[in-house]
């Protein structure tokens, strides 16, 4: 797992990023989150039934491990791509 930078103000206090996830706000102190967790706090599980994309760009995230770098405001999309259970 790799190393997080908490996100500091100009008074060296930890500030809160708010961002979006199939448009619901999640909130994280971290400067960048791995893809697994940005899903996983979403609640999307399991994680590797779903990509991740950034809506600015449309850029997929396909690795779980991948850091993905956090903005205010920023928006993401949540796909399934897992099995579809038939009957």
């Amino acid at each position: 797992m790799a190393e997080l930078e908490q996100v500091q103000d100009e008074h060296g206090a930890t500030k809160t990023i708010e961002y979006f996830v199939n448009g619901e706000a999640q909130t994280t102190t971290e400067h960048r989150l791995e893809v697994r967790t940005i899903l996983a706090n979403a609640g999307f599980e399991p994680t590797t039934d779903w990509v991740l994309s950034r809506d600015k760009d449309g850029h997929e995230f396909t690795d779980q491990d991948e850091l993905v770098p956090i903005h205010k405001e920023e928006r993401f999309t949540a796909t399934f791509t897992g099995p579809t259970p038939t009957s």
